[in-house]
């Protein structure tokens, strides 16, 4: 059989192809070599969301003042290990029967890549076979990049692979990366009760988001006794039986240590290049990633590429947009994916939501931008749930009420900027983010709030009382 559609790689970008295709009445092969889902259902955004939700569960009830003898209140982290674990095979069995549902035809085995209109899978233990397909989708996704000199054991020094099926909770963590994955873990450690430290060698941490953000995020960490190292560089770790040593030089200078029962080593992720014999395919490449253009098209003809092997943001929901874009392309559809109409969210000690430019790009793209904020501690709904850190915060053109960015930091963020991007999805304007009787108390108050104060009309602000 000759397929309409052959893609390599089921996680997010590589199922949502899949299913796409199907509906559209082709016939599908759908290759895998570990399970179905990949890094984010298996290895990334649900195991991690799983143990964030009980770690700030964990917090909540230890810092309750409404709760007796809640200083007893412990974790059993092997409780929390199963759940995890319970969450992610519910979900790989549901997407398995999707996919069955369809009519898509999963091959399990390592795909590589042999001619335009040919692959090669080789399952576990058996003998490789070929098959042929009309059009290719690569979805290989990527893996944690390991730096050069730095030695992953598994057990004390880590990526996030071992770390979310490690069977024990560690005291005392350095974090080497305050990206969003250093951030994210540091928040579920920090709310478990452990000791946590960032070494950072940028200026700052979540360096690609607001600096409003950043600031407030970090000043959370801090509070909460993180210990933040920025532009500092790692120069050793060295390990004992059960613990090891993190060496590294601050920005002043002065070389420091950090003791740790647990390294973890959140240094950014690679693209997964295995089955892309490189210089037989002449496949173009742009830097580390595959190179398409606005339609996921590569430099081969019936070939594609989306998600992390792609490169720019490497989110779930932006390589799902992508598979779409692919299979439009293939129905002679054109959807390109706005990579400023992609939100980005991050599950730290307080959520983050972002959508678009931030004010330092929006202030290099245009003469002229004007910002108006709202504050998580003017919101009811946000003093209800105890979480008043935060606020929304609205970047726009002055004259035509153009959307440029929106930026929350504070609870349920994550949910909120879904609104935001509905918006600027529809091309609306800031006034149209106060249209709609918004529930109360609520937090989708405050981006209403945020779009009032556009124009000093806010309900639940003091007249002057939070500048623009």
């Amino acid at each position: 059989m000759i397929y309409d559609l052959a893609i390599v790689g089921s996680g997010p970008g590589g199922y949502t192809a899949a299913i796409c295709a199907a509906r559209e009445g082709m016939r599908v092969l759908l290759v895998e070599r570990d399970r179905l889902g990949g890094t984010c259902l298996n290895r990334g955004c649900i195991p991690t969301k799983s143990y964030y939700y009980d770690a700030k569960l964990f917090h909540a009830a230890r810092s309750s003042d409404v709760l007796l003898n809640n200083s007893h209140i412990a974790v059993d982290f092997a409780k929390m290990l199963e759940r995890k674990r319970r969450v992610v095979g519910t979900l790989c069995r549901g997407l398995e029967h999707i996919i069955h549902s369809h009519g898509i035809t999963v091959a399990v085995g390592q795909g590589d890549l042999l001619s335009p209109r040919e692959i090669r899978i080789t399952p576990h233990g058996s003998e490789p076979y070929q098959v042929r397909a009309a059009n290719i989708i690569l979805a290989t996704g990527s893996r944690p990049t390991v730096p050069r000199g730095f030695t992953v054991d598994g057990r004390i020094v880590q990526t996030t692979d071992e770390a979310l099926n490690s069977p024990d909770l560690p005291q005392q963590v350095v974090i080497i990366g305050a990206g969003v994955i250093g951030i994210e873990m540091a928040s579920i450690y920090i709310n478990l009760g452990a000791r946590v430290s960032l070494i950072e060698m940028l200026p700052d941490i979540l360096f690609t988001e607001d600096a409003d953000v950043r600031a407030a995020m970090r000043e959370i960490l801090i509070r909460r006794g993180a210990k933040v190292h920025l532009e500092s560089v790692v120069l050793e770790i060295s390990k004992s039986e059960e613990e090891a040593m993190v060496l590294f030089k601050n920005a002043a200078g002065e070389v420091l240590e950090e003791p740790a029962d647990r390294v973890l080593l959140a240094t950014g992720r690679s693209p997964v290049l295995d089955g892309l014999d490189v210089n037989r395919l002449d496949m173009a490449f742009s830097g580390r990633f595959v190179r398409v253009d606005k339609r996921m098209r590569t430099s081969i003809s019936g070939v594609y590429a989306i998600g992390d092997l792609v490169g720019g943001m490497m989110l779930a929901h932006k390589a799902a947009a992508e598979g779409e874009a692919a299979v439009a392309d293939l129905k002679g559809v054109s959807r390109p994916v706005q990579p400023h109409r992609i939100p980005r969210c991050i599950w730290g000690l307080a959520e983050i939501g972002a959508i678009g430019l931030t004010e330092e790009e929006a202030k290099a793209a245009r003469p002229r931008i004007r910002v108006s904020r709202f504050p998580y501690q003017a919101s009811g709904a946000a003093h209800a749930l105890g979480e008043t850190d935060g606020f929304v915060k609205l970047i726009g053109d002055p004259e035509s009420g153009e959307i440029l960015g929106v930026h929350i930091i504070g609870a349920h963020a994550t949910e909120l900027i879904s609104e935001a991007s509905t918006a600027m999805s529809l091309e609306a304007f800031v006034e149209d983010l106060c249209e709609g009787i918004k529930p109360h108390p609520t937090v989708s108050e405050t981006l209403s709030e945020a779009a009032l104060n556009w124009n000093n009309k806010a309900v639940h602000l003091p007249a002057s009382r939070w500048p623009r």
